[in-house]
């Protein structure tokens, strides 16, 4: 596993919720980091199940996406800095694989964290932005009680700060085929190259 293996470590235990709100949800530069061409993403867990629904009101639920590789990111809409960078950083991640002609074997997901306040049509707009929304890549929200509980199961903490803005740790989720956590990024790991290397990585592990 490579260098930022330790993060799903933080993850299982709990020590990325016991960091203060001025590093949970900062965005600094990915870009940066050092990547890796050949990735061995070990298999960290089961992926816990769940059912939501798109911005168009269809259910979507993550067992019945089984032999496809999906990534999932933890947004909000009204979030100025955080995930407006990740969701860009995945556009960049969906362009690479377009061009490698894999973008129909994988599937993306972003999931509320502020289930309280963004719809379907605050989803639909917020992607819009950004030109995303597909058959390839779903917005979910749904009734506040059950994205709660997704949340919890995939430890995504939120924390309302003064002026409405939300605290959460901004992780993805990478699953393999057979629905298992195989990496676990902070954004301050999430880069565009190395997701789409990882991506590529699963799909090749998989024939």
């Amino acid at each position: 596993m490579r260098h930022e293996g330790w993060l799903w470590l933080a993850a299982c235990f709990g020590i990325l919720a016991s960091t203060g709100s001025a590093t949970a949800h900062e965005a600094p530069p990915a870009r940066d980091l050092a990547v890796s061409e050949t990735p061995r993403l070990a298999v960290i867990r089961e992926a816990p199940d769940f059912a939501l629904a798109d911005t168009a009101g269809r259910t979507v639920q993550l067992s019945a996406l089984r032999g496809q590789v999906v990534l999932i990111a933890f947004i909000y809409t009204t979030c100025a800095d955080a995930c407006p960078l990740l969701t860009q950083r995945m556009v960049l991640a969906r362009t690479r694989l377009r061009a490698a002609g894999l973008e129909g074997k994988t599937v993306f997901l972003s999931i509320t964290v502020d289930p309280d306040h963004d719809t379907a049509e605050a989803l639909h707009t917020y992607a819009g932005r950004f030109r995303a929304a597909s058959d390839r890549w779903r917005f979910l929200t749904g009734e506040p009680l059950r994205v709660r509980a997704v949340l919890s199961a995939y430890g995504e903490w939120t924390k309302r700060a003064p002026g409405g803005s939300i605290d959460h740790p901004a992780r993805l989720y990478l699953f393999d085929g057979q629905g298992r956590v195989r990496e676990i990024y902070s954004l301050a790991f999430f880069n565009d190259r190395q997701a789409y290397l990882d991506i590529r990585a699963l799909l090749a592990e998989a024939g």
